[in-house]
């Protein structure tokens, strides 16, 4: 690493502290403006690239959010949220194979991402149906409850919950 690689760090990474605080309080116009000028500073940073991806997606430039990821994912192709994110713009797109083959990388990358299982389960859902969903769901409620996220085990238990309700109806078997 060049020196001048040292002296940059520090101030890409208050630029992205400033940016993630921006996102959080969800003006997204500013992250995006802060997330640029922190790449500015480091161009080869993977993460401000994915988080500015973000940040296009929230105001509605899926096109621009689909560059970041994709250069994300070039300078760094072990960054598992990138491929998730991308998967999730394929998801969007209803290119449900893309959106899966993402979502396997970063569960290859991340076997605990929770998420991923989750969003897998939805594009298996809409690709082969609820039944082949099922795996990936109760996987992502077992994850969500070991990470400590109730509010997304609950509502994923509910989801599943509400498959074998509809299946038992369907089935008569009530």
């Amino acid at each position: 690493m060049s020196p001048s690689t040292y002296a940059t760090r520090p101030v890409a990474n208050d630029i992205l502290s400033s940016a993630n605080a921006k996102y959080k309080n969800r003006d997204y116009l500013g992250a995006l403006t802060a997330y640029t000028q922190a790449i500015r500073v480091d161009p080869n940073n993977a993460l401000a690239i994915c988080c500015r991806g973000v940040a296009y997606y929230r105001l509605g430039d899926d096109r621009d959010a689909m560059t970041d990821y994709n250069q994300a994912i070039a300078i760094d192709p072990k960054l598992a949220i990138a491929y998730y994110r991308r998967g999730f713009l394929h998801y969007l797109a209803q290119d449900y194979p893309r959106a899966i083959a993402d979502y396997n990388k970063s569960i290859e990358l991340k076997p605990d991402f929770a998420l991923a299982y989750s969003n897998r389960g939805y594009a298996y859902r809409d690709l082969y149906g609820e039944q082949e969903a099922l795996i990936d769901w109760r996987f992502a409620a077992k994850l969500f409850k070991e990470q400590g996220n109730i509010t997304k085990y609950q509502s994923t238990m509910r989801l599943i919950d509400l498959i074998y309700d509809d299946a038992s109806c369907a089935s008569g078997m009530l």
